[in-house]
């Protein structure tokens, strides 16, 4: 079990990656033309400790810079609707790129093309206004991108809820199987024997007929965000125990025991798998928005021919 586990976290980095579009070089592009080298590992603790411990820190670090909101908040106030639209969905197809690492300059070239195709009217224009134009979609892209990752933490956070449920779960079967087989006359070594060898303990007299335990639901669905096109696990409701007066055999119960433990072993790669993808993306994220921040320092507004331009 163990030796498929760890083959399962490789497989899990190895498509992790390829999901998320880490290039096989690891390099990395910014606003003032330097490129990174191969990307230094990021020591950030989640291989060992719980997925969820991360999730306080990345939602004190999921705030947009002043530059961003000053620019979002000025667009919503002063562009056409129609304008708007047309740069939100310039942002949503921007937004996996940027999750996946694709370089800073390539973004605002994607960026200034789109504007320049949907606004025909910036054609004539000097090309400072074009790039305000880039950056706004790049502020909205950031915005999209933010929303997707809270979504996909608020279901890590239903995850946890969900598996602390099923350890209880484990921890009253293991006490009720352990009722039973003493009602049976099996002491509390014939029960830790059969635990530690797998086996079934010996009884002393013939177990009385029951029912078997009810089939168990899947405890989550596969899910992929609808902007950055990340899979996470949506949870499901966690279906009570049978009750106690249910007449359901022993049998039933360890079968349902070990129901219940290999879901919960499930759950638990998936968060894993899900914590890393977060993981990457936070990274990627902080990255571009401090590039991003410092272009639009550097840069200096004309907002009023944005005004009658984008529309």
């Amino acid at each position: 079990m163990k030796a498929m586990r760890t083959v399962f976290r490789a497989l899990a980095w190895a498509g992790m990656f390829g999901l998320i579009g880490l290039s096989a070089a690891g390099r990395l592009t910014f606003a003032d033309g330097s490129a990174s080298g191969p990307a230094a590992p990021q020591k950030t603790g989640v291989q060992t400790r719980a997925p969820e411990a991360s999730l306080e820190l990345w939602e004190k670090q999921l705030v947009l810079t002043p530059q961003i909101s000053s620019r979002l908040s000025w667009a919503r106030k002063s562009l056409a609707p129609s304008g708007i639209q047309k740069l939100e969905r310039m942002a949503v197809a921007q937004a996996p790129e940027i999750a996946s690492g694709t370089g800073f300059d390539a973004l605002k070239k994607q960026a200034e093309a789109d504007v320049l195709a949907k606004f025909p009217k910036f054609g004539g224009i000097a090309g400072m206004d074009v790039s305000e134009a880039a950056f706004t979609v790049m502020a909205m892209a950031t915005k999209d991108m933010d929303d997707d990752i809270r979504m996909i933490m608020a279901e890590v956070k239903a995850m946890t809820q969900a598996k602390q449920k099923l350890r209880d779960q484990i921890r009253q079967l293991n006490e009720w199987i352990s009722q039973e087989l003493s009602k049976e006359g099996q002491g509390s070594s014939d029960i830790e024997k059969s635990q530690a060898t797998g086996g079934q303990p010996k009884t002393t007299k013939a177990v009385s007929p029951g029912k078997p335990a009810p089939a168990r639901a899947v405890f989550y669905e596969k899910e992929t965000s609808p902007v950055l096109h990340l899979e996470y696990a949506k949870v499901l409701p966690v279906p009570p125990l049978p009750p106690r007066d249910s007449g359901t055999t022993v049998q039933g119960l360890k079968t349902l025991l070990d129901d219940i433990k290999g879901k919960l072993d499930g759950m638990n790669e998936m968060s894993e798998m899900t914590s890393l993808r977060l993981q990457m993306t936070m990274d990627r994220r902080s990255k571009f928005i401090s590039t991003l921040s410092q272009m639009m320092k550097k840069d200096s507004t004309t907002q009023d021919i944005l005004v009658q331009n984008i529309k």
